[in-house]
């Protein structure tokens, strides 16, 4: 009889079985779409206009603010307010500026007026909060808004020419990024108050003594705001 070798053919076996291991792959793409979020609202207070009727206008100013006004409290109007909303998904940057170097006379066009005779000053009403006064940006802030102009929201600023940085990011670590109710904002708005800032003061001399006296007509400019993203 032959003899067969069961080592042999169990050795061959199991080689045989390992080398035909199956196994299978699939592939699930998973995307991620960011679509980029940046917007600006002004929700009251698109258009502001002061109106110089009396001698009392004229000695103490007009403004939003009643604690400017003190001896004139009928001048405080809320006319002179402008609520606005940023709404970004990124940490964000608020440029602003007169577009001329003056408000310009529309009955005469060769008269002027000074833009700092008109200031404002920021309340912030929303949940991002500004870094203290007197600060500066640091590796470490304490909170996600600057504003250089109005000394981090706490002095009244003049008004200034095109482009000024007025709002932005404080560092990096404390994105100022969010929704309406992260950031809130109403500039308090003034003429003739002669409010004094460490940074930006407004013109020191009211109205009412001013060499030379302003001329009567209605002057304007176009203030501009530019929102956009920090994307470093």
């Amino acid at each position: 009889m032959r003899k067969i070798n069961l080592l042999g053919v169990m050795l061959i076996c199991g080689v045989t079985l390992f080398a035909q291991a199956v196994k299978d792959r699939n592939v699930i793409p998973v995307a991620v779409s960011l679509n980029q979020v940046l917007r600006m609202t002004i929700t009251n207070g698109g258009n502001v206009e002061f109106v110089f009727n009396t001698i009392d206008d004229y000695k103490k100013g007009l403004s939003s603010d009643i604690a400017s006004v003190s001896q004139n409290p009928l001048a405080s109007q809320a006319m002179y307010k402008t609520d606005f909303t940023v709404s970004s998904s990124t940490r964000w940057s608020l440029t602003y500026g007169a577009e001329e170097a003056t408000f310009l006379g529309t009955d005469n066009p060769t008269t002027t007026f000074a833009l700092n005779n008109v200031g404002f000053k920021i309340s912030n009403l929303g949940l991002n909060t500004f870094e203290g006064a007197g600060k500066a940006k640091s590796a470490t802030p304490t909170a996600s808004l600057f504003s250089a102009p109005t000394n981090n929201a706490t002095q009244v600023a003049a008004l200034q020419t095109y482009p000024v940085i007025l709002i932005d990011d404080n560092a990096t670590i404390n994105a100022d990024a969010g929704d309406s109710k992260d950031n809130s904002f109403t500039l308090n708005w003034r003429c003739g108050t002669a409010e004094a800032g460490t940074v930006v003061p407004m013109n020191a001399v009211k109205l009412i003594d001013q060499k030379p006296s302003p001329a009567p007509d209605r002057y304007v400019v176009n203030v501009l705001f530019d929102l956009s993203a920090i994307l470093i």
